[in-house]
C-alpha cells in the first residue's frame, strides 16, 4: 500500500466535510442485469454465489477510492483488496469468511471453497484488523431497493456489498446490488464506476469466469 498525502489530496475538502460525521456513509443500491452470466454459470456449473462474487472482486478493485483507508488518521491506498463474506450455516446463524484475490477465477474460485469449508466446520464471528478487506453479504431470500449496514468506527472505511435475490423483469434477470461506503473517500461518481465495472463484466462474464 502507499501513503496518500493529505495536503495534496484532490478531495480534501471532502474528506475533511465528512470524516467526523456521526453518520458518515451513504448506502444504495441498483439492479445489474445477469442474464448472460446466469447462462455461463449454468453451462460451466461454477456456483452462482463464487461468479458473482469474484466479479465484484474485480469491480471494487478497478476504483482506486475504494481501496482507499484511514488508518491512524493517515491515508492509504492498497494495491488491491481482498473480500470477505458471509456463510450461512446448518443452524441459521452464519459466519464471516475471509477470502482473497485472484486474477484467475479457478484460483479464486478453488481458495474460496476451501475457506467456506473451513468455517463451516468452524465458524468465525471474530473482528480484527482488516483494512486490506472489503465485505460482501448474501441475501438470497428476498430482493430490495435499499439496504443499509451497521457502522462503526473500527471498518468504518470499508465498503460494504450486499447481493439480493434475483429476478425476472421481461426478458432481463436482474440482481439487486447495495453497496455502503464513506463519504469521507467515496463519492456517487465512484460508486457509479463500480456498477459499470460490474455490468460489463457480468454482460461479457465469459471472458472472465473461463475455466
Amino acid at each position: 500500500m502507499k501513503k496518500i498525502d493529505l495536503a495534496t489530496y484532490k478531495r480534501r475538502g471532502m474528506f475533511a466535510a465528512f470524516k467526523d460525521r456521526d453518520i458518515p456513509f451513504f448506502s444504495t443500491s441498483s439492479h445489474i442485469d445477469i442474464s448472460n452470466l446466469k447462462k455461463i454459470i449454468d453451462d460451466q456449473r461454477c456456483g452462482f454465489f463464487l461468479s458473482i462474487s469474484f466479479l465484484i472482486t474485480k469491480a471494487v478493485n478497478l476504483v482506486p477510492e475504494l481501496r482507499h483507508r484511514v488508518i491512524n488518521g493517515e491515508l492509504f491506498e492498497f494495491q488491491r483488496i481482498d473480500p470477505g463474506f458471509t456463510v450461512l450455516l446448518e443452524d441459521e446463524t452464519f459466519s464471516f469468511c475471509d477470502s482473497r484475490y485472484f486474477e484467475a477465477f479457478e484460483e479464486y474460485r478453488r481458495y474460496s471453497e476451501i475457506k467456506i469449508q473451513e468455517v463451516k466446520e468452524c465458524p468465525d464471528q471474530s473482528t480484527g484488523e482488516k483494512h486490506h478487506m472489503f465485505f460482501i453479504t448474501s441475501l438470497p431470500w428476498f430482493s430490495f431497493t435499499s439496504i443499509v449496514h451497521p457502522h462503526d468506527r473500527l471498518y468504518g472505511y470499508i465498503p460494504v456489498v450486499s447481493i439480493g435475490k434475483y429476478f425476472q423483469e421481461g426478458e432481463r434477470l436482474l440482481l439487486p446490488v447495495g453497496i455502503q461506503v464513506n463519504h469521507a473517500l467515496v463519492d456517487g461518481i465512484h460508486v457509479g464506476k463500480f456498477y459499470q465495472h460490474l455490468s460489463d463484466m457480468c454482460e461479457c462474464s465469459e471472458l472472465w469466469l473461463s475455466v
